[in-house]
């Protein structure tokens, strides 16, 4: 019988010592399977973030074009029978160790669009992808927060055609024998994956929320950008700012920042601690990356919630999400409002909704809105609905839930889902080799497997 090969890539951050005990159990419990275990304890390891350029997919197919440890970790995981994320619970989703390379594993997949379990999804470029396995630990249980994180390693098995997968969730002072019993138990589980309308269902619960007071008084609105894209127009950007200059039309003081490299150095997150802490209303707009947060999203909040942490009086400040994706269903940014969601709940702001939108690469692309020579879709849909989100923000309401409907909806008037998410993927598919043909690759080198 051929040895198992397992890969791990431990996404425990510098402060999380307390956890090396619990990794090392489960390392101790996959030896006495015979398996052969790589891991890479991510924190320890050079790595560039996935800024969202595609040419993983359009220029160097397969391989990322950032030449760092980020391709030999990739490579490790498409020659493993087994995938293994272990990390700390960061508001039901994964750490900023971890998502940094989650998002790195994008060559895994092919750029073309296809329907799996239902849904728009990309092909996958090897023919014999990984189980996926997730471990998440907390420190004190929160239940939503658990099921978010097992739902999100479910969302990720789908998007990486993983075969079968498990996720479970731990403490930190569970013994050594309580752990050895969940952990074999997991490695031999195999769960159903949760499709897009179960997490809308199971996620989309707004928390308790009062109409701020400074309606009148202290206005001040911060975007925050979060799409890797910093050399070129972003669709994230363009919802943000759209939303921005409508507040400033009804008086609001403005300010805007875009996340950035420099927000892994302590410059970079005094920048963006200053502006947080000026601001009555936060709005954080940016794309979905691999089911979740991008990974300097991710870094912002673990920073902003450990800085709020150590205020003595937290004055009233709300928080409202704006997420895009790729894909036609605005339903797969479920979990990434859901942990927006969950930020602010611990960090002491008040949940004001959020705006999911799917497509957005198609409706936008980082053209204005309001340009008359859009390309694309029609997007008066967003226009509305975004119009509206303004109004109500401007008076201390949360996201109007029509205006959450309408931004969602199929944005052709009339014509069916199921007709546009036909053309969306006839139509993206044409984007992918048009785009693979300017860098002179062809479409058969579209689906070359630098790995195999």
């Amino acid at each position: 019988m051929p040895i198992e090969k397992v890969t791990i890539l431990d996404g425990t951050r510098p402060g999380d010592k307390n956890l090396e005990p619990l990794l090392a159990v489960l390392k101790d419990q996959l030896k006495c399977t015979g398996a052969e275990v790589q891991t890479f304890t991510l924190r320890e390891i050079k790595l560039a973030h996935c800024i969202g350029c595609f040419g993983c997919w359009v220029e160097t197919p397969g391989l990322c074009v950032e030449a760092d440890a980020g391709r030999e970790i990739a490579k490790t995981v498409s020659h493993s029978q087994t995938l293994i994320l272990f990390t700390p619970i960061t508001f039901g989703g994964y750490s900023s160790e971890l998502k940094r390379m989650v998002d790195r594993l994008v060559p895994l997949a092919l750029p073309h669009f296809t329907l799996f379990h239902g849904e728009i999804h990309h092909n996958p470029r090897y023919p014999d992808p990984p189980r996926l396995v997730g471990i998440g630990v907390q420190h004190h249980a929160n239940r939503e927060e658990a099921a978010i994180f097992k739902a999100l390693v479910g969302r990720n098995a789908i998007n990486f055609h993983a075969p079968t997968y498990a996720a479970e969730v731990v403490k930190d002072t569970d013994s050594p024998e309580t752990l050895r019993q969940r952990f074999e138990n997991t490695l031999l589980r195999s769960e159903s994956p949760p499709l897009g309308q179960q997490i809308t269902a199971g996620f989309s619960t707004p928390s308790r929320f009062e109409a701020s007071r400074q309606a009148t008084g202290s206005r001040k609105a911060l975007l925050i950008v979060g799409s890797p894209k910093t050399k070129s127009p972003s669709t994230s950007g363009v919802l943000g700012r759209y939303l921005l200059e409508r507040l400033k039309e009804r008086g609001w003081e403005t300010e805007s920042l875009t996340l950035r490299a420099g927000l892994r150095l302590e410059a970079g997150q005094r920048e963006l601690l200053s502006s947080t802490d000026r601001a009555d209303l936060l709005l954080l707009a940016f794309p979905l990356y691999v089911d979740s947060l991008p990974f300097l999203v991710t870094k912002a909040l673990e920073v902003i919630a450990s800085h709020r942490q150590t205020l003595p009086n937290r004055r009233p400040q709300r928080l409202v999400a704006i997420v895009n994706n790729g894909f036609p269903e605005a339903a797969q940014n479920a979990l990434a409002l859901a942990i927006c969601r969950r930020f602010a709940e611990r960090s002491g702001f008040a949940w004001a909704g959020g705006l999911a939108m799917g497509a957005g690469e198609a409706l936008s692309s980082g053209q204005s809105l309001t340009t008359p020579a859009h390309f694309g879709p029609p997007v008066g849909h967003v226009i509305n609905a975004l119009d509206m989100t303004a109004a109500a923000l401007a008076e201390g309401q949360r996201v109007p839930g029509e205006a959450a409907r309408l931004v969602a909806k199929s944005p052709i008037p009339l014509l069916h889902f199921s007709v546009w998410r036909w053309l969306f993927v006839k139509m993206g598919n044409r984007y992918w080799r048009t785009k693979a043909a300017g860098f002179g690759v062809s479409k058969k080198d579209l689906l070359a497997q630098p790995f195999a």
